[in-house]
Order: structure tokens, then C-alpha cells, then sequence
């Protein structure tokens, strides 16, 4: 092959870089492709690469599958571009060795570098590598050679052994998300590149939540029976075409969070006025008595659901000054049920309390009553007493109190629940 003079000293100065068993030092080719005309005596795929393909990462082996001719007794492997300008690449083969068939050795460097020194990386190009061999330094005899096609990606194969396996990503989004009971959330998979076809599959763990039919680009999974608590989602894409792109994991999970139930009670208030001389009042402060978020408490079979609360204040003033009776007020809960769904209850023994006294009146001749503890029966769905005063007390304002508790069983429908607590004023009968 002839060459200029200036080709000639690159060549000169890979070959004696290469007998040092020194890395590539050679000037960096543009757009590399395969010389023209392709060197003549050379043999087309003698030459044997192992990996025959990869990600540019690799540092390949090589087998030449003819021996160099006979006085050789050095030799390597070179690449040589369109221009001409060649480069050693492989570590040398010196000896006897050299003019043996199926002599080999290592690459000296990675194949992102040889296209690196080589070529224009970011693009699609091709080499031609081939057996230099030679007595010493200069240009030799070229014998085995085979064909090396780069992809943009820097990935590369052996040419004629079918496209290069591009990689693909997969990520998900939203990457969080916070969502009350009985939602419909959705989690995205993008795929990457857009033109690679295949399909997802959504796990939890090592359980597949869903698998989505063949597609490309973006992939969805959607869900409204996710129980409570906090959920971790990943994605695996399944190449339709393993043999154009590869399978990928999701680069990171999609967190979903159910949010806990809440459990709101309600108190619907009630007085009673009897026909008497003087007055006798009762009020009930205003709202809805709340319990907040029930959460599960104990353990083994006695683990249950338990939240706790406090009574709205209950106002009584007593004016009568003439006979004085005395007086009392009850309490009485009917049962929880759902408000979204009659059919899901639990019991009002499930509600219990502990009575006092919050404001006495001025002779503090007030008394609070028993408690009633939750699943008693029939606890709190009979009238129970909250407080009062014997005959001939309680005269003035006070005001009644209690703190709430509640136990009920784990395997509770989710949802809010709601019952009435009757509260009953009685002027005329006084605390025994």
C-alpha cells in the first residue's frame, strides 16, 4: 500500500510504541472508515475478537487464524482508517510465536479508546483491524482482518454478526405520591428509547402487580385497592427485539403512601326540662366530638383498633331555691357506622368513659360518675350516669366532663364511622 511521507512516520511511530509495549500515541483520525481499496492479501474475518461485541468498555482478546509469513517474528494487530493512517492496538506477539497459526494477545487499551484516538465518538463509523506482521519496526505483512462497526451510542460488534443491542432506561414517575384510602393511583414508566418495543412489569417486592400489554414509549399502572401504609414500586421492561435493545430495570421506585383512616365521632345533644317551679337548665357545647386517627394497639388476638377523645362540656345550672331536689345527667351511645356505607358497624360497647367533674358550683357539691369501661356490656348503651348532686345540693352552674376511649376489632372495614351519644338532663331525680 503506498502512503505518503507523512503517513509513514505515524505508522513508524505506532509500530515502535507498540514493541514497548506502550499505549496508543497516535494522531486522532476524523470520521474513520475503511480504507479504499481494503489492503490486498489480507483474509476477511481470520482475524477473531473476543467479546465479538460490547459497549466500548471491553478490552478484547485476539486470534490471528493464520500464520504471519516466514522470517516474521513480530507481530500485532493495527487499525487503519480511510486516510490510510493506522494505529497499533494490541499488544505484540514476538518469537516463534508470531509465525504460528492461532497466535493471540490483549488489546493494550479499551475500544471507547481506540474510537476514541481513532475516530469521532458519537457517531457511527467503522474500522478495519488486521495483522501486522513484521521483523521489526515499520510496516510489515498484513494477513488476518476483520470488520469493527461502531453505533452512535459507542457500542459496538464484529461486522455481519447482526445489529448492536442498544441499552435502554426505564424510569418512573411520580417518584412519591400521598393518597387517602380507596384512591385510583397511577405510576408512568418511560422507556428509552421510544423506538425500543416490549413490555412493563410493575412489582412490589417479589409480587407483579401488573404486567402491560406490547408498546413503546410509556407504559402505565393503576390502582385503587392499595391497602394502608407505605407501597415501593419498581418497573422491569421486557424487549420485544432483544436482539436491537436491551431489557432495564427502573432506575429508581415509585413510593406510593396510603394515608391512615380517619375515625370522627358525633354527638347529637338532648334536654330534658321538667315541669317544675324554678329553673333547671342544660346545654351542650357545640361540634363534633373528634377521636382523631384510630391506631392499632396490642398484640395477638388481642390486638384491636383504639382511639381516644373528650366529652363536650356539659352546662347545667340549677336555680331552684325553693325545694331545692337535687339532680343528674346520663349518657347513652348508640352504634358506630359507617358514613359512607350502613351496612359496616361496630358496637356502642366499644365507647367508654370516665366521668368528672370540669367546673364545680359554688358549694362544689357536685359529683362526677362511675366509669364505664369500653366492651362492657351493656356499657354505654344504657343510660350511665355522668354526674350530679344529691337532694338539697347542687344549686348554681357547674359543668360535667368526661374522657372517651374506644376499642374496637382490627379487622374494621376502613372508612369514618359516627354515632349519637344521647345526653338526658334530669331535674327531678338527685343522685342517690
Amino acid at each position: 500500500m503506498k502512503t505518503s511521507s507523512l503517513k509513514r512516520q505515524a505508522l513508524a511511530a505506532g509500530v515502535v510504541l507498540g514493541a514497548m509495549g506502550a499505549t496508543l500515541l497516535v494522531p486522532s483520525i476524523a470520521h474513520a472508515e475503511l480504507p479504499n481499496p481494503i489492503p490486498g492479501g489480507i483474509t476477511m474475518g481470520g482475524l477473531h475478537l473476543t467479546p465479538t461485541s460490547g459497549n466500548g468498555s471491553e478490552t478484547p482478546t485476539f486470534v490471528a487464524e493464520h500464520a504471519c509469513p516466514a522470517g516474521t517474528n513480530l507481530a500485532n494487530v493495527n487499525t487503519i482508517d480511510l486516510g490510510g493512517v493506522e494505529q497499533t492496538i494490541s499488544n505484540n506477539v514476538a518469537g516463534p510465536v508470531a509465525v504460528s497459526p492461532n497466535f493471540g494477545a490483549a488489546f493494550n487499551t479499551d475500544m471507547n479508546t481506540v474510537q476514541a484516538l481513532g475516530g469521532t465518538p458519537g457517531t457511527a463509523e467503522s474500522f478495519l483491524f488486521l495483522v501486522d506482521c513484521r521483523t521489526g519496526a515499520g510496516h510489515g505483512t498484513y494477513t488476518d482482518a476483520v470488520q469493527v462497526d461502531y453505533a452512535a451510542d459507542g457500542s459496538w460488534q464484529i461486522h455481519g454478526s447482526g445489529p448492536v443491542q442498544q441499552p435502554t432506561t426505564t424510569t418512573l414517575s411520580p417518584a412519591s405520591q400521598t393518597v387517602p384510602p380507596g384512591t385510583n393511583v397511577t405510576v408512568t414508566a418511560t422507556v428509552s428509547p421510544a423506538a425500543a418495543t416490549g413490555t412493563v412489569e410493575f412489582k412490589e417486592g417479589a409480587t407483579t402487580l401488573f404486567t402491560t400489554p406490547s408498546g413503546s414509549g410509556t407504559f402505565t399502572f393503576s390502582s385503587a385497592a392499595l391497602a394502608l401504609g407505605s407501597h415501593t414500586i419498581t418497573a422491569t421492561f421486557h424487549s420485544g427485539n432483544a436482539a436491537a435493545y436491551a431489557d432495564s430495570n427502573s432506575t429508581a421506585p415509585a413510593t406510593i403512601a396510603v394515608s391512615s383512616d380517619t375515625l370522627t365521632g358525633s354527638e347529637t345533644i338532648q334536654v330534658g326540662v321538667p315541669q317544675e317551679q324554678g329553673v333547671f337548665t342544660m346545654t351542650v357545647d357545640p361540634g363534633i366530638v373528634d377521636l382523631g386517627t384510630a391506631h392499632l394497639t396490642g398484640t395477638g388476638d388481642a390486638r384491636h383498633f383504639h382511639a381516644e377523645g373528650t366529652l363536650k362540656n356539659v352546662n347545667i345550672s340549677d336555680g331552684r331555691d325553693q325545694t331545692v331536689p337535687g339532680w343528674s345527667v346520663t349518657g347513652q351511645v348508640g352504634q358506630f357506622t359507617n358514613t359512607t356505607d350502613a351496612t359496616k358497624h361496630f358496637p356502642g360497647t366499644s365507647l367508654g368513659w370516665t366521668p368528672a367533674v370540669v367546673a364545680q358550683n359554688p358549694a362544689a357539691n357536685v359529683s362526677a360518675g362511675a366509669a364505664v369501661a369500653t366492651g362492657t356490656t351493656p356499657g354505654l348503651t344504657s343510660a350511665s350516669v355522668l354526674g350530679g348532686a344529691q337532694a338539697g345540693k347542687g344549686l348554681g352552674d357547674s359543668k360535667l366532663g368526661a374522657a372517651l376511649a374506644l376499642d374496637f376489632p382490627k379487622g374494621t372495614t376502613p372508612g369514618t364511622y359516627a354515632a349519637t351519644i344521647t345526653i338526658t338532663g334530669l331535674g327531678g331525680t338527685p343522685l342517690a
